[in-house]
Order: structure tokens, then C-alpha cells, then sequence
């Protein structure tokens, strides 16, 4: 004995349809929330970055990269010692004149430059990123992601792409 049943999915094919025909503004929608999080992003990450800010050269390299084609934003620095912030270096002798610059900047100090010539000779870079995180590495990407405020704007962005996209659909 079997028992048949219909269903009746019209309702299904016409709600497809709808999403078909509202492609192009569904990615409209989501490309402006992408690119929304991508600028608190790149704020954050200079926020993260303000205890090494000498020149600003680093903070004004900040780039954000929008993909239509994947629906993704990439943010990342462009400054020539973007690494060198990120990693810290070996030890290695510094020149001094740079240094004299920084110290007589950060440190209030021109002489002080000559003790962290050595330092960097003995240590290399990063040692203050050493003492204040316990690693030389200056992993600022994942404290961006980490952030409580990044996060907070990340949910407000997803439920904000869903009102908008269902709104979309309604219409």
C-alpha cells in the first residue's frame, strides 16, 4: 500500500525567479557592506599600529582592495617596511643617523639613538613588541580580527545585508 502525495512548489520557482532577477543588486548590496568593513578594518589596524607610528609612512600605505568578481576586500600596508614592523629583524648593525632621527622623536633623545643601535646589534628589532606581547612579531592582523569593536561591526554588516537583501526581495 503506498500512500502519494503532490507537492505544489510554484511558490519555490517564483521566489528562484526573483532571486535571479535581483543578482546584480544583491551583489550591490553586499559589495557596499564588504567594502564598509574593509575601511573599519583599515582604521583598526592603524589604531593597532599607533604604539610604532614614527613617520605615519606606514599608517598612509594602508591600501584596501575590493574583488567584485568574489565579493571580498583585502586591506593590507604597501609602506617598503611594512614587514619589518610585522616580523622585526635579526640583529644587525643599524646606521646611526636614522636612528638619531627616531630617538631624538620617539624617545625625545638624539644620544639615546646610540644604545638602541646597540640593542638592535645585540637583539634586533622588536624588542619593545617583545616585552609588551612576549614575541618579537607584531601580529596586528589578528588583533584586528580579534577586536571586540571589529566584530561588533562585522555582525551589524551581516544583518544589515540580510535586511537589505530580503527587503530587495520583497520588492
Amino acid at each position: 500500500m503506498t500512500e502519494m502525495f503532490t507537492v505544489d512548489a510554484h511558490e519555490l520557482d517564483e521566489l528562484a525567479h526573483k532571486y535571479q532577477a535581483i543578482e546584480g543588486a544583491v551583489r550591490h548590496i553586499v559589495m557596499g557592506n564588504v567594502r564598509s568593513l574593509a575601511e573599519t578594518a583599515r582604521n583598526l589596524a592603524r589604531v593597532e599600529l599607533e604604539d610604532v607610528r614614527y613617520t605615519g609612512a606606514l599608517d598612509k600605505s594602508f591600501t584596501v582592495s575590493i574583488a567584485q568578481s568574489n565579493l571580498t576586500a583585502m586591506v593590507y600596508p604597501t609602506a617598503a617596511h611594512r614587514m619589518y614592523v610585522r616580523m622585526g629583524t635579526r640583529p644587525h648593525w643599524a646606521p646611526i643617523g636614522p636612528l638619531k632621527r627616531w630617538a631624538a622623536a620617539k624617545l625625545g633623545d638624539e644620544n639615546a639613538a646610540y644604545a638602541v643601535q646597540r640593542s638592535i646589534a645585540k637583539h634586533g628589532t622588536s624588542v619593545y613588541q617583545l616585552r609588551k606581547r612576549g614575541d618579537k612579531a607584531n601580529p596586528w592582523p589578528a588583533r584586528v580580527l580579534a577586536r571586540a569593536d571589529f566584530n561588533q561591526v562585522l555582525r551589524m554588516a551581516a544583518e544589515a545585508t540580510g535586511e537589505q537583501v530580503t527587503a530587495e526581495l520583497i520588492e
